[in-house]
């Protein structure tokens, strides 16, 4: 049964639901016999404000739209609620685990409520998971790098911050590096070596320099970066499965620093 009623944005909050932006489709009864047009409004979980094509509002429980209609909602919802920020206390990021397959790694971050895909399903098989995935850390988005075994598994994965101009690197970026300095050594204790805040000028040409390092009880390694390409600078968060020994955190030339970032080019280490 439905009720129609001109709600007030008042009254959408008082409903409990997601105002989200309008979005208009076809709509089908849980049988199928019928169908009509409407912009999706909200949902609250249990049903759903519609607007129909006379500027008249109804709300609809879910169990009375079609199968194919209630996922539509779900998955709307999934994809433009708030999620959850992601905490970096464990060994690797999340639920990820080191040795873990590309299947497994899918499956995880998409049932993960911390991780956004950023691609649509049925192109990730074509670019692979690399900057697909994002997550937030502290009020800051990262996208995620991978780097697998010659067999598949599980390596290193490396949250890339957002990128920003020399005068950010200065600011807002040494705001992010002090925030992920302090989240991560209350979780994992004080670094097996640390330096400054590395100046912007040591990281020309697109470097990818260690400032901070960790090794997890399990013997892994967290490594704090700072990096730079064509002009600008991010904060990276890298999860290495081996144990990185101090004193040779990298200085690391790069043409594609998300090449850098997935581990697959490196120079000569680089003391600090």
């Amino acid at each position: 049964m439905t009720r129609i009623t001109a709600l007030t944005t008042l009254q959408m909050i008082l409903l409990g639901g997601v105002l989200l932006h309008a979005e208009s489709r076809s709509w089908r009864s849980a049988n199928g016999n019928q169908s009509f047009r409407a912009e999706f409004i909200s949902s609250d979980g249990s049903s759903v404000l519609l607007r129909k094509p006379d500027r008249k509002t109804v709300t609809v429980a879910l169990n009375n739209l079609h199968s194919s209609d209630r996922d539509w909602v779900r998955q709307y919802l999934k994809r433009n609620q708030a999620k959850p920020e992601a905490r970096i206390t464990g060994d690797c990021f999340d639920t990820l685990a080191y040795g873990d397959g590309r299947a497994a790694v899918e499956k995880k971050l998409r049932d993960s409520p911390v991780v956004s895909k950023t691609l649509d399903e049925q192109l990730i098989g074509r670019t692979g998971l690399n900057g697909i995935y994002h997550t937030s850390v502290a009020g800051e988005e990262y996208q995620l790098f991978f780097e697998w075994s010659d067999d598949d598994e599980l390596r290193e994965v490396t949250l890339r911050g957002k990128s920003a101009s020399s005068v950010e690197y200065a600011k807002g970026l040494r705001k992010q590096w002090q925030g992920l300095v302090s989240s991560l050594t209350s979780s994992h204790g004080s670094p097996v070596q640390a330096t400054g805040y590395p100046p912007a000028e040591d990281l020309t040409g697109g470097q990818l320099l260690g400032s901070h390092l960790w090794h997890t009880e399990n013997g892994h390694s967290i490594l704090l970066c700072t990096g730079q390409e064509k002009g600008e600078y991010l904060v990276a968060v890298r999860f290495a499965a081996n144990k990185i020994p101090p004193n040779v955190l990298q200085e690391v030339p790069a043409e594609n620093l998300e090449e850098t970032l997935r581990g697959r080019k490196q120079s000569a280490p680089a003391g600090l």
